[in-house]
């Protein structure tokens, strides 16, 4: 996709999220908490060595932004180039 002479890339990717609750909990039931996989399309805006930032929706007549989020890349486990 080519926004204001910029092209910006779609993909899945996938990372993983925090997990957590405020319950009272025994030792066998702590023992079982995992970490959400989740999975996210998105255009990349940009992205460095620590931040991805990402975003699916977007103004076709000016250079505005939605639905973005900024994930630390330790987080992403994995990322595919879709053509769209």
């Amino acid at each position: 996709m080519i926004l204001n002479g910029k092209t910006y890339q779609f993909y899945k990717i996938s990372w993983v999220d925090i997990t957590g609750s405020s319950e009272h909990a025994t030792r066998e039931e702590f023992d079982k908490m995992e970490c959400a996989t989740m999975v996210t399309y998105a255009f990349v805006y940009k992205r460095n060595y620590k931040f991805l930032w990402t975003f699916s929706s977007y103004d076709v007549t000016e250079e505005t932004f939605s639905d973005r989020n900024v994930f630390p890349t330790s987080c992403v486990t994995d990322m595919k180039k879709l053509d769209v």
